[in-house]
């Protein structure tokens, strides 16, 4: 048997001499695909992470677009507010006066011809054939809700015909 080994180990030994040449050409192509591996690995991190810092600069502008948006539309319905309120004192102010030249019930008026209006025919926007008597705070009463009424129909058709979309910028 020994003579058998020594008569194959020529042959053995180069067989083994071209499984080692090919287990190392094997070893050094996957290392070279292993390396390859690496470097399309770091280049597609570094990709991620710019997307990431694109996506956070991105979230960041559109952010601090809506806190202007939020705070343009709080500027404007302030202002808004503020001159529903002016209109709605001037004209609290206007109805006031017209309702303190109204002459009172017990100054003298006898019968419907000496009310303001008496005899005239209807309107569409006026007193009708049936005109009453109301105290004078009542009549304040009314005329304060009809100036905030006014000024609440005006603000609401304000906010209807205002654009909705985000004021222009430069």
């Amino acid at each position: 048997m020994t003579g058998l080994l020594i008569r194959c180990a020529g042959p053995l030994g180069v067989a083994a001499l071209f499984v080692m040449a090919g287990l190392s050409a094997a070893l050094a192509l996957t290392r070279g695909r292993l390396a390859d591996a690496r470097t399309d690995l770091r280049l597609e991190q570094a990709r991620h992470e710019t997307d990431i810092a694109t996506f956070k600069t991105a979230q960041a502008k559109a952010e601090a677009a809506w806190q202007a948006e939020i705070t343009r539309v709080q500027t404007e319905n302030r202002r808004l507010n503020d001159e529903a309120d002016r209109k709605a004192e001037s004209a609290r102010a206007d109805y006031a006066a017209r309702v303190l030249q109204l002459p009172t019930a017990d100054s003298g008026l006898s019968g419907r011809d000496a009310l303001p209006g008496a005899g005239s025919p209807p309107r569409r926007d006026g007193p009708g054939d049936d005109s009453i008597l109301l105290a004078r705070a009542d009549a304040m009463i009314c005329a304060d809700n009809t100036a905030r009424l006014q000024a609440a129909h005006d603000w609401a058709l304000g906010l209807a015909t205002r654009p909705t979309a985000p004021a222009e910028r430069p």
